[in-house]
């Protein structure tokens, strides 16, 4: 999964605001190419790690890490047709300069997830009132058209460093050019403006106009498997993502990924004439061999719908669902349960993300 772009609905020329802007970061107000990022354009950086101002970046996202926020997408350090992470993996695609730190669900962006600064700095570019739009298609890519970052914030930062943040939430932009900021001041709200298909914050740091990869402090673009020398700081907390299966429900009948992107959760009851009980889960960072086991098991324990997947590719995000239609009986009244199983096998073992899900049958 990954980023989409931005373009409002057409409202007269821009405003002072909006000219600074762009003035400052022109590249922000062009088309972009790769379909789903926000892409900016600057030349490698020699060989050699570079220092974090301020004793490293911290977290750009209020959230706990790998409970109810992820990390989606990292950098590509390829820098050619094939897209790999620092790691030479697939958390990445072409031509992606940032790190996308995701919600879970456009709930948790109703519930104001503040997006803060990763260091203390000056504000010298801020954009809003970018219209969002909750679903990617030919029309709204059309009325998106340059602006790939929507709403965000630029902060420069001591030494020649400075942190982008982008698809902020319409409204939510707490700062203006020129005002100071600390470490973790908010800047606004998670949101889905600019070119993205899910709610998240794309954050990208330069060094001199020269986007850096914070995981290497290497230039993005550099090469995979270099000596790792992170710019985040130790107690950020921030990791190579891992894999994770984040959710999973009930519903009567198979949900579409927008539904579950926008509620990522499940009822806890359900009525017995229900056209269909289905199970589906969500899953953040799939690899090529994961295996993804679902049952839906009745009152009794007895399984009435079993599925196995295995991925033959890698994603950012996916959703699998199984399930059956009522029965002319209709479903049992009582307890009913769903689970879950995400397997990866690693290193000689298999590794298991677990989701039980309790429904109520009446």
């Amino acid at each position: 999964m990954r980023c989409s772009r931005p373009n409002p609905i057409s409202r007269g020329p821009p405003n002072d605001a909006e000219r600074k802007f762009q003035k400052l970061h022109p590249l922000l107000s062009r088309s972009i190419l790769a379909p789903l990022a926000v892409i900016f354009f600057f030349a490698a950086l020699p060989a050699g790690a570079q220092v974090a101002p301020d004793g490293g970046f911290s977290m750009p996202l209020k959230c706990a890490l790998d409970r109810d926020c992820w990390i989606i997408n990292v950098p590509d350090a390829a820098g050619d047709a094939k897209a790999l992470d620092h790691r030479c993996g697939f958390r990445t695609y072409n031509g992606h300069k940032g790190t996308d730190f995701a919600v879970r669900d456009f709930r948790a962006v109703d519930e104001d997830a503040n997006v803060v600064a990763a260091a203390p700095g000056l504000v010298t570019a801020a954009r809003d009132g970018t219209d969002e739009y909750f679903k990617l298609t030919p029309g709204t890519r059309k009325l998106i058209g340059a602006k790939a970052c929507g709403n965000g914030v630029i902060v420069q930062h001591s030494g020649g460093w400075e942190s982008q943040y982008c698809h902020l939430r319409k409204g939510s932009v707490a700062v203006k050019l020129g005002d100071r900021v600390k470490r973790g001041d908010r800047l606004g709200n998670v949101g889905m403006s600019g070119q993205t298909e899910f709610p998240h914050v794309h954050v990208e740091f330069r060094d001199d106009g020269k986007a850096i990869d914070p995981f290497t402090g290497a230039a993005v673009g550099a090469g995979c498997n270099r000596p790792l020398r992170s710019l985040w700081r130790r107690d950020a907390g921030v990791k190579y993502p891992g894999f994770a299966l984040y959710a999973a429900g009930f519903a009567d009948h198979s949900p579409s990924a927008e539904r579950v992107r926008s509620t990522a959760r499940s009822p806890v009851s359900m009525p017995r004439h229900s056209a269909g009980l289905v199970l589906w889960a969500a899953m953040f960072g799939i690899q090529r061999g994961d295996v993804l086991k679902l049952r839906i098991l009745d009152p009794s324990g007895a399984a009435i719908a079993v599925r196995e997947i295995r991925f033959d590719r890698a994603q950012a995000w996916r959703m699998e669902s199984t399930g059956r239609k009522m029965t002319a009986a209709g479903w049992a009244p009582g307890k009913w349960k769903g689970e879950a199983n995400l397997e990866r096998f690693v290193s000689g073992r298999t590794v298991t993300r677990r989701i039980s899900v309790p429904l109520t049958v009446k």
